[in-house]
């Protein structure tokens, strides 16, 4: 069980494990399924059928968006959307039909022992009844619902208890999807819902567009980020997972003044893919050390961080 108030700060790294793109691959993605087809100009190539055109989108709209994503200098589409609002609706629907068809219950479940997923689980263990005792909360930058899905799934079938059972104890865990999520999961959220799965027909694409949002500057007063500076303030661990450290997304969350101003938090991160400037630009931005290269955690993906550090044991 987690006994100490423990939060994970969740960025696109922590979901690529089980199959999602980062965001430099969603928008290089984005920008592949918005590319007219060589020999039918008119028809954007979409996996999943020409949703684009049921939405109202022509071609030449397609084209536009397209080349203008392609040569923002943008690495991320959220971040392209904030200046281009525009493009919001398409942007939202492309994004949609890239992420959905990674909603594949297999890469939860796979059993390789790399499953970071299931280590969360295991140190969640606990009676069932004592289950909604843990010291938990997860804010999420990340669309997806795999993290929700995941320990649902494995409580049910772990304990044999109900699906209202299950739901009823995961309501200990708030996870906050900061810039909302493909649809609320229907046997636990909230809202417009979307199973779990990659079928994708207009109306589940609409869900996943309306649940989709694009922060704006000047908007971090937004409820759910004012839940997740209140649950920041309160919390003795503070864990970033798989996160780039946008300068943005570190403002919005108030970071830096939280750390500085608190005492006794253990604060720790993952820096798997940034240079040694970069983690020390990243300790600058948001007041805690964090080191890569000569740094012993430099090196580990989010399972081997999470071992390494023992972030998620209780004293």
């Amino acid at each position: 069980m987690i006994q100490r108030q423990t939060i994970l700060i969740l960025g696109a790294g922590a979901s690529a494990p089980f199959g999602f793109p980062t965001g430099y691959q969603l928008l290089q993605q984005v920008i592949e399924k918005t590319t007219p087809h060589d020999l039918v100009p008119n028809y954007a190539v979409l996996d999943h059928g020409n949703f684009l055109n049921q939405l109202g989108h022509d071609a030449p709209y397609i084209r536009k968006f397209r080349d203008a994503l392609l040569k923002s200098g943008k690495t991320s589409v959220d971040a392209f959307l904030e200046h281009r609002s525009e493009f919001i609706p398409i942007g939202k629907a492309v994004m949609a039909i890239a992420l959905i068809q990674y909603e594949d219950e297999q890469h939860l479940f796979k059993r390789d022992g790399g499953s970071w997923y299931e280590y969360l689980f295991n140190q969640l263990n606990a009676r069932f009844e004592e289950f909604n005792q843990n010291q938990l909360s997860i804010l999420t930058f990340n669309y997806d619902r795999s993290l929700e899905h995941f320990l649902f799934t494995a409580l049910q079938n772990a304990t044999g208890k109900s699906e209202e059972e299950c739901a009823e104890q995961l309501k200990s865990i708030p996870i906050i999807h900061l810039h909302g999520d493909l649809g609320a999961l229907p046997q636990i959220g909230k809202g417009l819902e979307r199973p779990y799965n990659t079928n994708i027909t207009l109306e589940t694409l609409n869900v996943a567009i309306k649940r989709i949002k694009i922060i704006h500057e000047g908007v971090a007063n937004e409820p759910q980020f004012e839940q997740a500076r209140h649950i920041l303030s309160a919390s003795e661990v503070i864990c970033f997972l798989g996160f780039g450290y946008h300068p943005v997304n570190v403002e919005r969350l108030g970071i830096r003044n939280r750390i500085l101003n608190s005492r006794g938090k253990e604060i720790m991160g993952t820096s798997l893919g940034l240079t040694s400037m970069e983690a020390h630009q990243v300790s600058e931005r948001c007041g805690f050390d964090l080191r890569s290269g000569t740094h012993p955690y430099g090196a580990l993906d989010v399972l081997e961080f999470l071992r390494e550090t023992g972030a998620l044991h209780s004293n």
